[in-house]
């Protein structure tokens, strides 16, 4: 039996792991009976998914415990025989170990099995006598002895020592309890931890198992014939096997060589009918190739001749652009020439202008001076004459003399008296600066420009009638202050001088003139202003806000012109004058220092002049009270003679007639246009070309106006129906003065 099979006899691979090919560590006992190590069977664990697990070796299914690993049982058994195993191959190699009674290295020859450790000789012959040791004797294995050689598994069954309870370690074992599955225990965990277990005397309950283990040994005996004939029923089928797959094969063979012919033939075949199909389809595409190329010939032919006569329309058409561009580019320069000249001719002008200015300014300057040099000597002599004469105490002397001296010293005191008003502007005068020529139209900007109340104008209820700019940029606006039906107290004319976002800078009173309030100015220098009424013309200084005035009646010899009303002033640069316009055809010509010069008329087509400006050398005059109309005209012989009139604006059937007119820095011209539609005042602004023979604009700048007509006269009537025309006239008058191709921040003063 296997119980009496000797160690050495049995199979080395049975003690060999399957998994690692090592022999076996801590082995754990499956249900098959196959066995693996515990750290390999733990990695089977690990790789398996789910509650089951596969035996590597046979495939069976088994459960796996809550436990894991430690669930399996441990094969103690073969363990044992692992153990001496070990032992046997020591002892063969002589190898040197701890003896554990004298603890010396020496080479052991006997084990002892309840010790677990080696004895030497000497030691293990005190072990066997010694009645200290009467329980080890039976576990004694003399390593040198044939017995060991010939160790049956039933032998070492004896030799080893019996399991020990698992929980009291030191307690050997006497029972084992089926419940936990056959573990060993002491009587002490019958009445603990095992307590109501089924347990059994080992020796009954391995004795009653081992008769078992018989019996079914004997029931697979039976079938072993029958296992060890399987072998030899599947060689035989195999070599069946191998004689019909050989049959097969040649079959397939003979099979694959007779379709393998056919297949060919048919190849043969179609290789004949694709040929003799190629060459028809190459013959037919090579046919309708050639009708192919007859057509596109004949298409070609047309295209050609179509886009032969688009491409000559097209050169046509481009030649003409070509044509126009050049002609419209040759006026082009023709103008740039033409304005060449014209600002070669102003510069001349302006060069005469400035020699013959300062020539008269340094020619009144000598005749002050003289004047004073003449007086200083005259006020030397009456002075030592009288000192003379006081000093003498002559009687007769005084009696004669001190008359004729008195009288000669009050001449003197009134000359010496005398003021020269006109010295500081000699120092000063105008010289216009080159207009810049352009050929660019420069537009009207389409922003509608917001009225601003300005402090102190409305809470004083002023009547602005005109308003420039100096050349530092300040807005000068004069006005008064209301009229009152109910009183005769004349209004008292103001201005106001604001900066150029509309801020309140300064305020001047000037003396009134009778009931007349209407007042004009426009800009004579950097800093001075030019202020005229019907019967006044004044220089105003924004520095200091001094005025010089002087009377109109006085100083012009046409009594009869000067009880005309003053409509309008403007300066002329280039001549150095100042022009005032009457609302008849008088017009009268100051110099710079408001010496009267002249006197003269308009020409026959214009009957007032409702506003001027000087225009390169001319002067722009509207007509809106009498002719309604507007002109360029030039001075010859101190009389002024038609150069061109202005177009009239072609707009919804209305009578226009203008009202002002004003340049800007470019040249350009602007005319305000008013007329009476359905009842209704309307007003426009026309801008014109540079040499003011082509309209190049239009647009409203008073939509809601209700402006009265009539001519202009003194009365409070006329201020309070013209004033509101006479404020927005002078703004864009202002604002289109400053204005070059971009918009500028102007400030209006806001009417009551």
């Amino acid at each position: 039996m296997a119980s009496n099979t000797p160690l050495q006899d049995m199979a080395e691979n049975f003690f060999l792991c399957s998994v690692c090919l090592d022999q076996f560590k801590e082995p754990k006992l499956l249900p098959c009976l196959h066995r693996y190590c515990s750290d390999c069977l733990k990695t089977i664990i690990q790789a398996s998914h789910g509650e089951t697990m596969k035996c590597p070796m046979c495939k069976q299914e088994c459960t796996i415990p809550d436990t894991g690993v430690e669930g399996f049982k441990t094969d103690f058994h073969t363990k044992s025989m692992l153990e001496y195993i070990q032992l046997q191959k020591s002892f063969e190699k002589k190898d040197l170990k701890k003896c554990i009674s004298c603890s010396e290295m020496k080479t052991a020859t006997a084990y002892c099995f309840k010790c677990k450790h080696f004895l030497c000789d000497q030691c293990s012959q005190f072990h066997m006598s010694n009645p200290m040791f009467i329980d080890h004797q039976p576990h004694i294995l003399n390593l040198g002895t044939m017995e060991a050689k010939s160790l049956t598994l039933e032998k070492l069954a004896a030799l080893t020592e019996d399991p020990r309870c698992h929980i009291h370690l030191k307690q050997q074992a006497q029972l084992c309890c089926s419940t936990c599955g056959n573990i060993p225990v002491c009587v002490t965990c019958t009445y603990s931890n095992h307590k109501g277990h089924d347990l059994h005397d080992v020796a009954d309950f391995a004795k009653k198992e081992r008769q078992s283990l018989e019996m079914k040994l004997l029931e697979l005996n039976k079938y072993r014939s029958q296992l060890y004939e399987l072998p030899n029923k599947v060689n035989l089928v195999l070599r069946k096997l191998t004689e019909n797959v050989s049959k097969q094969t040649e079959n397939l063979k003979m099979q694959y060589h007779q379709e393998e012919s056919r297949i060919k033939g048919r190849i043969d075949k179609s290789t004949k009918e694709r040929e003799t199909g190629a060459k028809d389809i190459e013959k037919r595409r090579s046919n309708e190739k050639k009708q192919i190329d007859i057509k596109r010939d004949e298409d070609l032919k047309k295209i050609n001749q179509k886009y032969d006569h688009i491409v000559e329309t097209a050169d046509r058409k481009f030649e003409k652009e070509l044509n126009e561009l050049q002609h419209t580019f040759d006026q082009l320069e023709s103008e740039l020439l033409s304005k060449t000249e014209s600002c070669r001719g102003i510069f001349k002008n302006l060069e005469a202008s400035k020699e013959l200015l300062t020539t008269q300014n340094e020619n009144k300057l000598k005749e002050i001076l003289h004047y004073c040099e003449l007086l200083i000597k005259r006020y030397e002599s009456c002075s030592a004459t009288t000192s003379s004469i006081l000093a003498s105490n002559d009687e007769w002397t005084g009696a004669q003399c001190i008359p004729d001296i008195r009288s000669a010293c009050e001449s003197l005191i009134q000359e010496m008296k005398r003021e020269f008003p006109e010295l500081q502007s000699l120092s000063d005068f105008v010289i216009s600066d080159i207009t810049k020529v352009t050929v660019d139209k420069v537009t009207i900007i389409e922003e509608e420009v917001s009225v601003v109340d300005v402090e102190g104008v409305v809470a004083k209820r002023w009547w602005i009638s005109g308003m420039t700019d100096t050349g530092d940029g300040r807005i000068v606006t004069i006005g008064s202050t209301p009229y009152t039906v109910f009183s005769y107290v004349a209004p008292s004319p103001c201005i106001a001088i604001f900066n150029s976002k509309g801020k309140f800078i300064q305020e001047s009173q000037i003396p009134p003139a009778g009931l007349e309030s209407v007042r004009y100015c426009c800009t004579l220098s950097k800093f001075k202003v030019v202020i005229v009424n019907s019967d006044e013309i004044g220089i105003y200084d924004v520095r200091d806000g001094s005025y010089y005035k002087r009377s109109i009646s006085k100083v012009t010899t046409n009594r009869r012109s000067s009880r005309r009303h003053v409509s309008c002033v403007a300066t002329d640069a280039i001549n150095q004058s100042i022009i005032v316009g009457t609302c008849s055809k008088y017009v009268y010509v100051f110099d710079h220092q408001l010496s009267y010069k002249y006197t003269t008329t308009l020409p026959n087509m214009c009957g007032t002049s409702t506003d001027i400006t000087a225009h390169r050398g001319n002067l722009l005059v509207t007509d809106y009270y009498n002719r309604k109309r507007a002109f360029s005209i030039k001075m010859e012989n101190r009389l002024y003679k038609k150069v061109y009139e202005f177009t009239k604006p072609n707009l919804d059937d209305g009578d226009w007639g203008p009202f002002g007119v004003c340049t800007d820095k470019l040249g350009f011209i602007y005319i305000s246009w008013k007329a009476f539609i359905s009842g209704e005042a309307r007003c426009i602004l026309v801008q014109y070309s540079q040499d003011g023979r082509q309209q190049l604009t239009t647009r409203s700048i008073d939509n809601q106006g209700r402006i009265q007509g009539g001519r202009p006269g003194p009365g409070p009537p006329f201020w309070k129906s013209v004033a509101f025309f006479f404020f927005m006239w002078g703004y864009f008058k202002f604002l289109i003065g400053n204005l070059v191709k971009e918009k500028h921040n102007i400030y209006p003063v806001a009417l009551p």
